[in-house]
């Protein structure tokens, strides 16, 4: 029964993410604990910092033992171009949350220069399209009348685009990004009784500093602020301790909903993975055991300039 109590409600939670009225608006984009190793998923002016042909793969699933529950798989890559200066991006993210499922595929711009010795400051352009598709017919409702929640949305082409800049150096990174500018429209069952269901527009600032305490461990705050129209400020703030240049051990905090724990270890300078756990603190806590992230990432060094150590950003 719970489990049917609980379908019941990711489903309309998926409902609520898919509107949007002068009352109602909610986090649509995927999210991620792990968002220091994957920023290209949401800022196009990453494209390229890592100075490699760089290729990230993350997969997380949320609320484990919830029937419905967010399941979110991305790919990233970018690279500079031998003009360094000018650097190219992809990403592909699929995200599923009740009876809806995304995939988005984005092409990414980025144009660096030095701003002094040490940093650089990126500007980045996204665009592409997201494919969506939601079948609400296994959802319990009250009013079987209600043909919000029995008109399918099959496959509907969403285009996009949006734009960002990264500043960063070795030691520290700031991104401001937003990723999506269109209000697209869905179509289906999400328009009905005069409420229009529409991509809301997600803002995203980040940034990390690197503190050396000495020869063996590097302390490493970060923070994501996540906003969403007319829907409340979203803020992780993390912790990682570094350990020899090879293994990161850290956690942090989403505020209102969980505590993060995350461990990634450097196998070489170019191949790093890590697996991060998110403890539930709201409501939800008493129906799952949690959240489980997984990230592999992998740097191919084509201008020869090599690794010395790891790269943290």
């Amino acid at each position: 029964m719970k489990k049917t109590v609980l379908k019941i409600t990711v489903g309309i939670a998926a409902m609520l993410a898919l509107a949007t009225t002068t009352e109602v608006s909610a986090q649509q984009d995927a999210q991620f604990s792990m968002y220091m190793f994957n920023p290209l998923s949401i800022n196009p002016a990453y494209a390229g910092s890592r100075d490699a042909l760089s290729v990230t793969m993350l997969g997380r699933n949320q609320w484990v033992n919830i029937d419905g529950a967010p399941t979110t798989a991305t790919l990233s890559i970018h690279t500079p171009l031998k003009f360094e200066a000018i650097s190219l991006g992809l990403s592909v993210i699929q995200d599923e949350i009740g009876p809806t499922k995304t995939t988005g595929i984005y092409a990414d711009l980025s144009y660096r220069f030095q701003v002094s010795k040490k940093s650089r400051l990126a500007f980045g352009l996204k665009g592409g399209t997201d494919v969506m598709s939601a079948d609400f017919s296994d959802l319990r409702v009250t009013d079987k009348s209600d043909e919000q929640y029995f008109t399918p949305i099959q496959n509907q082409i969403m285009p996009n685009f949006g734009f960002g800049i990264y500043l960063h150096s070795e030691d520290y990174y700031v991104g401001l990004t937003a990723p999506k500018i269109i209000k697209n429209e869905l179509e289906g069952g999400a328009q009905v009784n005069n409420v229009v269901s529409s991509q809301d527009r997600h803002f995203f600032l980040t940034a990390g500093k690197t503190f050396k305490v000495n020869s063996v461990i590097d302390i490493v705050p970060s923070f994501i602020a996540k906003a969403v129209e007319d829907a409340p400020l979203s803020l992780d703030v993390n912790v990682n301790f570094m350990f020899y240049d090879k293994l990161w051990i850290g956690g942090g905090y989403r505020f209102g909903d969980s505590f993060i724990g995350n461990i990634v270890y450097h196998f070489t300078p170019q191949f790093r993975a890590g697996y991060a756990y998110d403890y539930t603190t709201s409501d939800l806590s008493n129906f799952n055991t949690g959240s489980h992230e997984i990230m592999i990432n992998y740097d191919l060094d084509f201008l020869g300039k090599g690794f010395k150590t790891p790269r943290r950003f």
